[in-house]
């Protein structure tokens, strides 16, 4: 029996440390491997995880029943949200459904092992913070140039596209290493065959790794959310409030001083990161404020999952056509892909009940963080909870994964009490049902995205002809590509321009038309325009710019566009014209560029000419 307990073990922590390997996936052969490759990745991993479950179930006899938990019935409610909510018809966000049912199944999957296995908690939390380690020293190599990073912008990327996530997963694993510190502190003049001493120097070198290499990342949201963690951590695990409250109580001058010194710390702490990079610090807030904004307009349906851009841009329009915006939010807005602020992106998309619901879960997590001692599983939710303020983690794959984890090894306590039960064997066989149902669960859902996979690849490839501008070549491919990949804007925007190409431009326009729907991108509008001019709509090509113009206000290409539009024999409106040329000729660019020099140079041309026939 021993060794089939090694065995059970052994497949466990194997099968986990392959999940948590997610962080590392990378696949240059698909479409954005870093990311799609960090799914396929979690999806393949997932087989194995349950396969290892189920053989380690078949192996030993379960420890403790299995025993449904508030937090198993607020993901299933915070499960039927999203799915309520979604936008089955249009289907913007087909493998991120997937992606969160195989989430659904990882953290039952999670609830049953850390149940029946309690030991296993601690490896997963030491594979957390090795995954850290691994992290810290790669971006060490890349600063140094041993390494290259993902991203011609930046030295610092480790293994995703730019420093602010890469950041944001370093400081979610800071206080587990810090936990890691004090938890085993007592064991560090121990034996060496002690596991313990291990997990103490384990968290030791990672927390030193990463305090070395996150400066350098000049994210200030992960500053923040490692020290708000790392301080929580340290205050409950040493101090706790007891021990604050007699402090308080005998030392009140000090304690009123000190309070107002700190406050002034923050204070200044704050003003000190918002002139950091001010400009980004202004489009954050008008970006939290045009999402406030769009929750009102269908606070409790919400847009579903994968609404966010569409609805983004529709909102920003309105507000900038109203006449309500400042000089300063006209230049610093964008239309971004992402909110920038987590809750308010899942408040928007899944609604006010369904953003309660998920803030109520993260919350019951860190109590029964507290509750159960453990406490680095909870810093690292509550650093995820503050990064999430100011970034996007919770679009990447690997910040879910390891959020899972955190909250299941957090959720999962065993009773030292437990009320009656069946036989062993007969607990033997549920866990066994319980584990093949967990099974089947995965199994189905990995066949159901396994096809995006090729057709990624397939993408790959027509998007080198597409770079190459080999459009025609191209152009049956990406049709080929549509049914399977029609969610993703960016597919969409590059089959129209091939189809554009082709002079095909009604069709071209059909894809860009969904690709609206999906997307606030305004560079879609401005094709969508030019085809229409080439059909001869000029009407529904000037409202598609005049919309595009609403969005972004401050962008040249589409006055651009206008001008020329407006100059088309059978559509000419000189006042129109004259507008448009003046707001080309004279408007500010965020970055002066040869395009803008060139467009500006046309205009000219094209206002001189004009002048010149009607003299």
């Amino acid at each position: 029996m021993i060794y089939k307990k090694y065995i059970s073990y052994s497949l466990l922590v194997i099968s986990g440390i392959f999940l948590l390997c997610t962080v590392f996936a990378a696949d240059i052969s698909l479409v954005n491997g870093l990311v799609m490759g960090k799914v396929h990745w979690f999806h393949l991993a997932m087989v194995f995880l349950v396969i290892c479950c189920l053989t380690a179930t078949v192996l030993t006899k379960p420890a403790k029943p299995f025993t449904f938990s508030v937090a198993d019935g607020a993901i299933l409610v915070l499960t039927v949200i999203v799915a309520f909510t979604y936008d089955w018809q249009l289907n913007p966000e087909p493998e991120k459904i997937l992606f969160a049912g195989q989430l659904v199944v990882l953290w039952f999957l999670l609830r049953f092992i850390f149940t029946e296995w309690p030991q296993s908690k601690i490896f997963f939390l030491a594979a957390i913070a090795g995954t850290g380690l691994i992290e810290a020293v790669s971006g060490m190599r890349q600063l140094h140039g041993f390494e290259g990073s993902n991203h011609s912008l930046f030295r610092l990327t480790g293994d995703f596209y730019n420093p602010g996530p890469y950041s944001g997963y370093l400081a979610m694993v800071l206080p587990v290493c810090l936990w890691m510190i004090l938890q085993f502190n007592g064991y560090k003049k121990g034996e060496w065959r002690q596991a313990e001493i291990y997990l103490h120097y384990l968290g030791w070198i990672s927390l030193l790794a990463i305090i070395v290499v996150l400066p350098a990342g000049m994210s200030r949201a992960a500053w923040i959310a490692a020290v708000v963690s790392c301080g929580w951590v340290y205050w409950v695990q040493r101090i706790g409030w007891e021990k604050t409250k007699r402090f308080i109580k005998g030392h009140r001058i000090l304690t009123t001083v000190s309070s107002f010194v700190i406050l002034i710390l923050v204070a200044g702490a704050l003003v000190g990161i918002y002139v950091l990079k001010k400009e980004s610090a202004d489009g954050r807030l008008l970006l939290w404020k045009i999402t406030a904004q769009a929750i009102t307009k269908q606070p409790w349906t919400g847009t579903g999952l994968g609404g966010f851009p569409a609805a983004y841009a529709e909102t920003q329009a309105e507000y900038f056509s109203s006449g309500k915006a400042s000089e300063t939010e006209m230049l610093v807005a964008g239309c971004p892909e992402y909110g920038f602020n987590e809750f308010l992106q899942i408040g928007l998309e899944q609604g006010v009940f369904g953003l309660l619901v998920f803030v109520l879960l993260l919350s019951y997590s860190l109590f029964r963080g507290v509750k159960n001692r453990q406490i680095g599983a909870a810093g690292g939710i509550l650093a995820l909870m503050v990064f999430s303020l100011a970034s996007y983690p919770l679009q990447l794959p690997e910040f879910w994964v390891v959020l899972v984890v955190l909250m299941g090894v957090i959720c999962t306590s065993v009773a030292s009490d437990t009320p009656p039960t069946p036989s062993r064997e007969g607990r033997k066989i549920l866990s066994v049902a319980i584990t093949g149902i967990l099974m089947l669960c995965c199994g189905w859902i990995f066949w159901q995205q396994k096809g995006y996979y090729q057709g990624y690849k397939k993408w790959n490839t027509m998007k080198m002809l597409y770079n190459n501008k080999a459009y025609e070549a191209a152009c049956d491919g990406y049709e080929e590509l549509v049914p399977l990949l029609g969610h993703k804007p960016e597919l969409l925007f590059e089959a129209a321009q091939c189809l554009s190409k082709a002079e095909r431009y009604a069709d071209a326009n059909v894809l860009l038309e969904r690709a609206m729907q999906l997307s606030g991108d305004p560079m879609i509008h401005y094709m969508a325009a030019k085809n229409e001019q080439a059909q001869g709509n000029f009407p529904e090509a000037e409202r598609l710019l005049l919309h595009a113009i609403d969005m972004l206000p401050e962008r040249i290409y589409p006055y651009y566009l206008l001008t020329k539009l407006y100059a088309e024999p059978t559509f000419f409106q000189e006042d129109k014209f004259i507008k448009a040329t003046d707001a080309v000729l004279t408007k500010e660019p965020k970055v002066e560029s040869t395009a803008i020099r060139e467009m500006r140079t046309e205009v000219k041309s094209m206002l001189n000419n004009i002048r010149q026939n009607r003299n």
